[in-house]
């Protein structure tokens, strides 16, 4: 998405927030695993009109049962938090679609 943000945008001021926004120390092999998971969650979750909403126990239990892949607490827990994290960076009127 960033990366989309930054071809499209002509704005100086935007352009270096994405640029810094996108520079971040790699993901740990170890947890690549997790972060898929949190993106197949997340991207089939949407929203209530309002505001996007959050990922929910039914949800995390739906995808333990249909893709048998067990989780642990700790593992729950860091998909709690990447969603915590995911939503509270999340502006109801976010100008994904930056055209100018």
């Amino acid at each position: 998405m960033l990366e989309g943000l930054i071809r499209r945008t002509n704005k100086p001021e935007r352009l270096a927030k994405y640029q810094a926004d996108l520079a971040c120390p790699p993901l740990p092999r170890s947890v690549a695993y997790i972060w898929r998971i949190f993106n197949r969650l997340r991207r089939r979750k949407g929203s209530n009109g309002f505001a996007m909403s959050p990922i929910e126990w039914p949800d995390i239990d739906a995808f333990v049962r249909h893709s048998g892949m067990p989780l642990t607490p700790w593992e729950i827990g860091l998909i709690e938090d990447l969603d915590d994290l995911f939503l509270k960076t999340r502006k109801p009127d976010d100008e994904e679609t930056e055209t100018s």
